[in-house]
């Protein structure tokens, strides 16, 4: 063990390894870690910053961060960057060019990039240089047991690549990103910045504001070559609100909040909030302001500018933008505002709301807001060491306490413009109700009348009845035609949009190349891109066409499966899966049934072998089998694949709905692909069979298959063959 002279001190030695830890536990999500790094260039007075995703569908992929700030000096890199917990911001709490405050303290940002990828190069340059200095930095080195000054990293001068400004390039990815995951961190990072629209305080104070083009943040995507630009959503839902709540504490502490609605007639602004019973005045809260959304989903009738479709998309968007956001000097503070938080305690206090107050819903689900804090020394609002959350001061407890109430406040006033409106339309009903118009009215109507024998309006009653459930339940067999039609089309979509970028190389292609071989080649691999595009579409515009005629007739089994497969041809041979059918018999006729329920059923069963088949590897193949059980008078449709099988224990659960293998999409994802992987096909077309008698269930498949599918129904009568004209 070497000699070392302890006789002046012991001082701490640090190892290697707290790098790692620091990096995956100080800054724990994704999104925290980019917002870092853009605060980064934020204080280096960037005015553009470019964010460019590549490759990163899988994990391994590169993060390139580009901005045009000051750059870096030597001296600035390495005693600011290269030293852990750099006092840079405390001496320089201001940026030099813009005078912005400042908006990281802790010195976090390197282990963002640890949190990020493996491998990190750095890339900056100075205005007065000649030369730009790079960086290379293997996070992998970092081991346990390792001093953390005996690791050296890559340092070079290098030709410039820009006047000013600094380049972060991470590879390696540690995680993969979809395009909705990179919409979602956009859409993060793009929040971070203070909304004009809440006040001009934040200008005059000279943070960050969303509209300054001064600092304009732009995210892209790039994928085996081809760039695109992320789009940032937009903020028009707001005028669409029921009501506008807005509210702030002044230099003195006295509170006031006030809330407006053009369609209920609410004009109210000024009204003090007072700190407690004993005082009116805040102690410890200065300098906020607030300003809140508010909607009622379902109720268009308390509006006057929205119709249900768009009140419908504001309710599908409160899933993730809901709530109130808190900004602190500009810059967002999480977790409050996201979804699960309830910092206001509005979902905690409203939940067991009677009925009669549930007409003025309040939770975060309908509000839509923010929250500005302007503390630029950071003694009232301080955020933790991994910055996600303030710490619980005086201030931090005296502003939720007024944000809180100046909302319970401005409830009271909305429910009572509300409840005007539902006293006078219940007024209007009372006036308007016809005999007969609740069907459980004329269920009584009919036991009263049947009580006295021999009455011809009972049984007049009675028909109308008939007559009006024989209509309810020819409506239910269309919304399942209709459920059954919209899990096809999402299929079909998605299959279909894989074609678009082929077809446009390929007419790309064309129009760069004269009438030779190679250009004839191209022209019969565009005919055969089109001839499956076109199969695609046609079977789609059958399937609506049969929808628009509710007739149901005779199905031979035969015709829908030789037409299906017909369909899937091109589809099948993409995905190397060889189809073969075989039939026992000839008139293997249904009873009748719609012609494009015939289409969700075996699209189902197609869809469902396919990721079997993926999963399991190697070349699929399916066979499906038609015949008769003449014992049982019923014809029968077997499907099966060489998929990786059903386990044991989900067979009995595989026809339940929401019960589903695949991996869960995004929440934010788009409608189109929530309609795939949702559990729902089989039980879609176990009710399709069971509704005509049949059944559908797991057979035992024949040797070199897996999985096999039964489907019985009952066959034809020759009666209901002879009335169909078969």
């Amino acid at each position: 063990m070497e000699d070392l002279n302890y006789e002046s001190g012991i001082p701490f030695s640090i190892d290697a390894g707290l790098i790692d830890r620091l990096g995956r536990e100080l800054v724990g999500k994704a999104e925290t870690a980019v917002s870092e790094l853009i605060k980064n260039a934020y204080d280096a007075d960037a005015q553009q910053v470019q964010v460019e995703f590549i490759n990163t569908w899988q994990a391994g992929g590169t993060l390139v961060i580009r901005d045009d700030g000051d750059g870096m000096t030597q001296n600035e890199l390495i005693r600011g960057f290269m030293r852990i917990s750099s006092p840079d911001k405390i001496h320089n709490p201001r940026t030099r060019r813009f005078n912005r405050s400042k908006a990281g303290k802790k010195g976090i940002g390197r282990f963002a990039t640890q949190r990020l990828g493996r491998r990190l190069t750095i890339i900056t340059q100075t205005e007065g240089e000649g030369f730009a200095l790079k960086l290379e930095i293997d996070w992998n080195r970092y081991q346990i047991d390792v001093e953390l000054s005996s690791v050296r990293n890559n340092f070079e001068r290098i030709p410039k690549q820009q006047s000013h400004g600094t380049t972060l390039l991470i590879e390696d990815l540690r995680d993969y990103w979809t395009t909705k995951d990179i919409e979602r961190v956009y859409r993060y990072v793009s929040e971070l910045i203070q909304p004009d629209y809440l006040s001009d305080r934040s200008l005059n104070l000279q943070t960050a504001v969303q509209s300054d083009n001064s600092f304009n943040v732009e995210f892209r995507r790039t994928q085996d070559g081809v760039t695109e630009l992320v789009a940032n959503p937009k903020r028009m839902l707001f005028d669409k609100a029921i009501a506008i709540i807005e509210g702030f504490v002044d230099d003195n502490g006295d509170g006031f909040y006030g809330v407006k609605s053009e369609s209920l007639g609410l004009d109210d602004y000024g009204i003090s909030v007072e700190a407690s019973k004993e005082r009116i005045r805040f102690n410890s809260v200065r300098n906020v302001h607030f300003k809140a959304y508010y909607f009622i989903y379902n109720r268009t009738e308390y509006y006057s500018n929205i119709n249900k479709m768009e009140l419908r998309n504001i309710q599908q968007l409160s899933n993730e933008y809901s709530g109130l956001r808190l900004y602190r000097n500009g810059f967002r503070v999480l977790p409050y505002g996201e979804p699960t938080d309830d910092w206001l305690t509005l979902d905690v206090r409203y939940a067991g709301e009677s009925a009669e107050r549930t007409n003025v819903p309040f939770s975060t689900k309908n509000l839509f807001g923010f929250v500005e804090v302007i503390d630029p020394q950071g003694m009232s609002f301080q955020e933790t060491a991994s910055r996600e959350g303030l710490i619980d001061t005086a201030a931090f407890i005296e502003l939720r306490d007024f944000v809180n109430k100046s909302l319970v406040a401005a409830r009271l006033r909305i429910g009572e413009k509300i409840k005007i409106i539902r006293d006078q339309r219940n007024i209007q009903a009372d006036e308007q109700i016809l005999p007969f118009e609740n069907p459980v009215d004329q269920f009584t109507e009919l036991e009263n009348l049947l009580n006295v024998q021999n009455n011809a309006s009972g049984l007049q009653a009675l028909r109308q009845i008939r007559a009006q459930l024989e209509n309810l339940l020819e409506e239910m067999g269309m919304l399942r035609v209709l459920a059954g039609l919209g899990l096809t089309i999402a299929e079909f979509t998605h299959e279909i949009i894989q074609f678009t970028p082929s077809i446009n190389g390929y007419i790309y292609s064309l129009s760069q190349l004269q009438r030779d071989p190679q250009g004839i080649e191209l022209l019969e691999q565009l005919d055969r891109t089109f001839k499956h595009f076109t199969s695609y579409t046609s079977y789609f515009n059958t399937t609506v066409s049969q929808n628009v005629s509710r007739e149901l007739k005779p199905i031979l089994l035969i015709d829908v499966v030789n037409n299906f497969v017909d369909v899937i041809s091109q589809d099948s041979l993409k995905q190397s899966i060889q189809i073969k059918t075989e039939n026992f018999g000839f008139d293997l006729y249904t009873v009748p049934m719609h012609p494009s329920e015939w289409g969700s059923i075996l699209f189902n069963l197609y869809t469902n072998s396919k990721k079997a088949i993926k999963r399991a590897g190697g070349e699929g193949r399916i066979l499906i089998l038609c015949g008769l059980d003449e014992k049982e008078n019923r014809v029968y449709l077997e499907f099966l694949d060489n998929g990786d099988g059903i386990p044991l224990q989900n067979r009995d659960r595989i026809f339940n709905a929401f019960f589903t293998t695949s991996t869960p999409v995004s929440f934010d994802s788009a409608n189109q692909d929530k309609l795939t992987g949702t559990g729902l096909g089989l039980k879609i077309v176990k009710d399709i069979i069971e509704s005509y008698g049949g059944k559908i269930y797991l057979s035992n498949a024949e040797e070199s298959y897996v999985t096999c599918f039964r489907i019985e129904l009952p066959h034809a009568t020759k009666e209901q063959l002879k009335d169909y004209g078969y």
